[in-house]
């Protein structure tokens, strides 16, 4: 917003004015923040006035920018990325591990320092340090400064990225055994989960069934089993935004793909069953029902729902909860939930089902993923496959 005041003539007799051009408040103050010129006119019409008042305006937002491309300091520069681009763009499950690693006070050292001023060798020794402290997520850490700085060349705040040419830091891997229930175990395990309610008995068969995650067994919605076909369609996951503090979230699925994954026929009659105890829950419900509203306001049925909040979807940490409780009741050999997906796709490779269509329905971004996380499960088979030299030796 600007406005002028008439100020004596000049020496040369031609009119004068002042214009002021207000900016809002100061933060820290509260003092109003203006910017002033003085301006010889030929005249003082009311063209000439609002011609000198816009080209003001435009010097000012102009000077505006430049100063704060000169100015801004790392902290201030990434909640900028936090606020029009991690919070816009990004999955909720992303934001919030963005949010949490950049909570834990991670890039203090760099906090204070205009972008302009961070140079290669500031991010180099930032690592080399993290290292010897032997802190964890430097991965992350790197995916997270490799992204601040390319918004900030994107966003013309600095114009050479300090992450090139940077290789990311080195991180053994962690060398974890791969848990999960081999054939025997398998048939164990359901064969005890009989005992257990309907839905339960449902959710865990579609993890060491069907290759399901946590996220994406609480997403399923009952428009997308398709029962002629003996498919459901995954297309979303269940997410919770632990940095809003909001509802759970429909979101895309870990590779934001969709995909279609095949279900054995007659694990499928029991999904069928679960269709119909819930829609029959539904009626009984009556108004005590709170489904989760799509965009259009309509209500979301879901495979399976929580038993506290009837109608509303179940929280994927739940049901690895419950599988703790369950498996431990019904002594069966300790694994995570996770690793009934692992006992699925180890079944598959012992049946000889190739890489590529364990990873299509395990929903894998590619079956070099899937190749790297079981291929070891394939040792036996392959000592198998050659002691049949054995024959011709």
């Amino acid at each position: 917003m600007a406005s002028y005041r008439e100020l004596e003539p000049a020496k040369n007799g031609k009119p004068r004015i002042k214009i002021t051009v207000e900016l809002g408040y100061d933060e820290e103050t509260g003092k109003r923040i203006r910017k002033y010129k003085t301006v010889t006119l030929n005249s003082l019409s009311d063209r000439a006035i609002k011609k000198a008042i816009t080209e003001y305006e435009i010097e000012v937002s102009k000077l505006d920018v430049i100063q704060i491309t000169e100015s801004i300091t790392f902290m201030e520069f990434r909640n900028r990325w936090l606020d029009n681009y991690v919070r816009l763009d990004l999955s909720p499950a992303t934001k919030s591990h963005y949010v949490r690693i950049l909570n834990t006070g991670t890039f203090d050292m760099f906090d204070s320092m205009k972008m302009k001023k961070i140079k290669k060798f500031h991010i180099v020794e930032y690592f080399s340090e993290e290292k010897k402290e032997g802190r964890k997520n430097l991965s992350n850490k790197f995916s997270i400064l490799k992204s601040i700085f390319a918004k900030a060349i994107e966003w013309e705040i600095i114009n050479e990225n300090p992450m090139n040419g940077i290789k990311a830091p080195h991180v053994e891997p962690r060398q974890r055994e791969l848990e999960f229930y081999d054939s025997e175990h398998l048939s164990q395990m359901l064969e005890a989960i009989n005992s257990l309610n309907l839905k339960y008995r449902v959710i865990y068969k579609l993890a060491c069934l069907v290759g399901l995650r946590e996220s994406e067994i609480a997403a399923l919605r009952l428009e997308k089993i398709n029962f002629v076909n003996n498919t459901i369609l995954i297309d979303q996951a269940l997410k919770y935004d632990t940095e809003e503090k909001s509802e759970l979230i429909l979101g895309p699925t870990k590779n934001k793909k969709s995909r279609i994954v095949n279900v054995p026929q007659k694990f499928m009659d029991e999904i069928k069953e679960q269709v119909n105890d819930q829609k029959k829950l539904k009626i009984r419900s009556g108004n005590a029902w709170k489904p989760m509203k799509d965009d259009d306001g309509k209500d979301i049925d879901f495979l399976v729902t929580s038993q506290r909040f009837l109608g509303y979807p179940i929280v994927p940490s739940a049901i690895s909860n419950t599988w703790r409780r369950h498996s431990k009741k019904l002594e069966l050999p300790k694994i995570n939930f996770h690793a009934l997906r692992h006992s699925c796709a180890s079944y598959l490779l012992s049946n000889d089902a190739n890489f590529k269509i364990i990873q299509e329905q395990l929903g894998h971004s590619d079956v070099g993923l899937t190749m790297n996380t079981y291929s070891h499960l394939t040792k036996e088979d392959k000592k198998t496959a050659i002691d049949l030299f054995n024959k011709i030796l």
